[in-house]
């Protein structure tokens, strides 16, 4: 083979990476089948993209998404065939984007149009809960009207699953044909309208997100991702206000130990034994994970989270975008997931981060936030980076007797009442004893 045909060979492979890079996957079929009896990664009522378009249970919303559209193109001087028209322009790349064997089903006016629909579907979701539009709310209004309550709310639970999605230089490209580039675009900046979009469905409140990643994301989970995972390693890690002098001079004199083990420590009742207390960290990212060892007592830091009916759902298509071929690199939800299941064992380890503020139940029972961390499998690809140095002080701490006797004292004689009052009556009984004994002796008499 002569260099040229290798550089050519090696021009397409890059050019076929990066196609691959833009499709939008279907869930690995081994997760498939391991999860078989589960249906957290189909649709329940709204289908977006060609993997589920069709089917029979979904088209209750597909009659509405037509409306869909005439609400998003109102109050402009375009009309639908223009929009199609548009991305029939870019119809290559958009079909590019799914497996072919699903894509090339449709002729390019059928997908141009199914594109259309389901991303109209999608920005009017948008428009109505960042209430960017003075007509928002009767958009929303219209939407319950047709769809009902139930079903409107289970739309949300649909846009997080990883087959259910729509490019987003579709998303991009109508809202450039229906509000114009100039500034005041109420979708200006489009990407960071969307993840403001994601910061209300996620923290309930809208917010700016700063994300390093400067590539525009595949698609609406990507923003989802981006939102709840925000953030640098050197954000996890804690500033040091003053140089550490005792650290330096253990690291330089110090005899080598073997490395503690940074991926086993013990549930959140157990490290509440050790003198490690659980406080919410404030931070808005699953990321945000802090750990302060003091003399006596730690305290580790968790961002909140609420768990709901569709906490599961969305977790377990994160974890299959997460582990597809070309999907993020760092694996943050997996790690995160991870954490989270080594720290929540019994339902005492959930109340207790209810209790903090950390967790947010709204299914019920503790036991049954136990069963979603259980039911969530990681296949063990979580990053080995992420999280390395909370594990490794929590283990650190865990381990030393100085720090944690006197927090395994109190947990084990002032954890409730009658403990407390059974040690006081010990004492007592023993300083009587004492005094008797005393008083009783010839060394008291002969005195």
């Amino acid at each position: 083979m002569t260099s040229k045909s290798k550089m050519v060979d090696i021009k397409v492979s890059r050019q076929s990476t990066i196609s691959r890079r833009r499709q939008i996957p279907k869930v690995p079929l081994f997760m498939r089948i391991e999860n078989q009896k589960s249906d957290d990664y189909d649709p329940k009522v709204v289908s977006l993209g060609p993997y589920h378009h069709g089917k029979l249970e979904l088209n209750f919303v597909e009659d509405f998404k037509p409306k869909a559209v005439e609400m998003f193109i109102h109050g402009s001087d375009k009309n639908e065939d223009l929009f199609v028209e548009e991305i029939q322009r870019e119809i290559d790349d958009f079909k590019s984007c799914y497996l072919d064997e699903f894509a090339n089903k449709y002729s390019d006016y059928e997908f141009a149009r199914m594109m259309l629909l389901d991303a109209c579907f999608i920005l009017n979701d948008i428009e109505i809960s960042t209430r960017c539009t003075p007509d928002s709310a009767s958009k929303q209004s219209n939407t319950i009207k047709h769809l009902g309550i139930a079903v409107y709310l289970i739309t949300r639970r649909d846009l997080y699953l990883l087959e259910n999605q729509v490019p987003f230089q579709v998303l991009k490209l109508l809202v450039k044909l229906r509000y114009g580039d100039d500034q005041g675009s109420v979708f200006h900046p489009f990407e960071e309208k969307v993840k403001s979009y994601c910061s209300q469905m996620f923290f309930n409140k809208q917010e700016e997100i700063k994300t390093q990643e400067k590539t525009e994301p595949p698609h609406l989970l990507e923003v989802f991702r981006k939102v709840i995972v925000h953030g640098t390693d050197d954000d996890v890690r804690q500033p040091r206000s003053s140089y550490d002098f005792r650290g330096f001079w253990r690291r330089k004199y110090a005899v080598h130990k073997p490395a503690l083990l940074t991926n086993v420590f013990c549930s959140v009742m157990d490290l509440k034994s050790k003198g490690i207390h659980f406080r919410p960290s404030g931070i808005d990212s699953l990321k945000g994970v802090r750990f302060t060892s003091h003399y006596y007592y730690a305290k580790l830091k968790l961002p909140c989270w609420y768990v709901s009916t569709y906490t599961k759902v969305f977790f377990m298509n994160m974890i299959a975008y997460e582990l597809c071929p070309n999907g993020p690199v760092d694996r943050a939800v997996v790690s995160y997931i991870n954490f989270m299941k080594s720290l929540v064992i019994t339902a005492n380890d959930v109340k207790e981060l209810r209790e903090q503020k950390i967790i947010f139940n709204t299914l019920g029972s503790d036991e049954e936030v136990v069963q979603v961390y259980k039911g969530l499998k990681t296949y063990g690809a979580d990053d080995p980076l992420l999280f390395k140095k909370v594990k490794r002080n929590i283990q650190q701490h865990y381990n030393s007797k100085g720090k944690t006797w006197i927090a395994e004292l109190i947990d084990t004689y002032f954890n409730s009442p009658w403990s407390l009052m059974a040690l006081v009556i010990t004492v007592f009984l023993t300083f009587l004893t004492v005094v008797q004994t005393y008083y009783g002796s010839p060394f008291y008499h002969s005195s």
